[in-house]
């Protein structure tokens, strides 16, 4: 089987370093180009650090580069309260000589796309606001013939930042739509699958208490994802990013409808709402968008484990 091309954008926070590590433990089948960093979680030099700090923990011989501090015309808001102040909890990894790439972070991407063999493709993984994907494919359009799908962390038929909106979305509405909009194959791991996933407080324990350093850092990230005010009162941690890694390496997990999707971009009660057309009616035309739904969740929760547990 042929390894698919991937470059993860991302902001990390927690999920997202789950969805690293997911990635790491997955070469096997995935050929990992890059990370590219967006502010989110925490804002960019905090999420920079980080995937520099969480790839050089991971071993993960790829470039970091920094990309967007901030949403395309809107003020920046973070997640510090559920992820932390650094983004990674009370986590405190190794300190790292690894450094970001210079350069323009956008011709970067661009290259890595436009210099794969000619019969091989690039798949993008956002797991965070949009704002990277957005510029990029409106700085340079040509990527858009490269580019075999875009497997994204945001979004929903409901939200969790506002009872409308994701929190990705919510972040960058102007950036989603204008991802949504571009007509290219999209698969959505929104909050429909992602608030299906996750791990319990037992695995996390575990996770906690091992020998292995690896395993033992993540699961000192995820005892404080519980303890944030997003988690204290539920039996399920959802890790939101891993689920589209997790789609990459196994997607018969997972069930979804094809959907066209458009994004509020006003500043009312419904910011950052992504509009999904489910009707059995709605035109063919447009359906671009394969919403993910349901998912195994003993399956995820054993290959998600499994993948932590391989990394040394």
């Amino acid at each position: 089987m042929r390894k698919r091309n991937i470059w993860i954008d991302c902001d990390p926070g927690i999920d997202d370093a789950i969805a690293l590590a997911a990635a790491a433990a997955s070469t096997d089948v995935l050929n990992i180009h890059g990370i590219s960093t967006v502010a989110g979680n925490q804002t960019i030099e905090r999420v920079t650090n980080n995937a520099l700090l969480l790839s050089s923990f991971l071993n993960m011989n790829v470039p970091v580069v920094r990309g967007a501090e901030g949403p395309l015309t809107r003020a920046k808001e973070d997640a510090g309260h559920v992820h932390g102040e650094t983004g990674l909890g009370n986590t405190v990894l190794a300190k790292t000589s690894k450094q970001a790439e210079s350069g323009n972070p956008f011709q970067i991407i661009r290259d890595h796309i436009m210099t794969l063999p000619e019969d091989e493709k690039m798949t993008l993984v956002p797991v965070g606001p949009l704002t990277n994907i957005a510029l990029l494919l409106k700085v340079f359009p040509e990527v858009s013939e490269r580019i075999e799908e875009i497997v994204l962390m945001g979004g929903g038929t409901f939200g969790n930042r506002t009872p409308t909106a994701e929190f990705n979305i919510w972040g960058d509405p102007e950036a989603a739509k204008i991802v949504f909009d571009s007509g290219l194959p999209i698969v959505m791991c929104g909050l429909d699958v992602t608030h299906k996933s996750g791990l319990n407080r037992p695995q996390v324990e575990a996770l906690f208490n091992s020998v292995g350093e690896v395993q033992k850092a993540f699961g000192e990230m995820l005892k404080f994802y519980f303890d944030s005010p997003a988690y204290i009162n539920s039996e399920l941690v959802h890790i939101h990013d891993a689920v589209a890694v997790i789609y990459l390496t196994d997607p018969e997990i997972f069930k979804g409808m094809q959907v066209s999707v458009d994004v509020d971009c006003t500043d009312d009660i419904n910011r950052g709402m992504t509009v999904c057309d489910v009707r059995k009616t709605a035109p063919e035309a447009g359906r671009n968008v394969n919403l993910l739904n349901d998912i195994d969740l003993t399956a995820f929760q054993n290959i998600l484990l499994e993948k932590l547990g391989s990394l040394q």
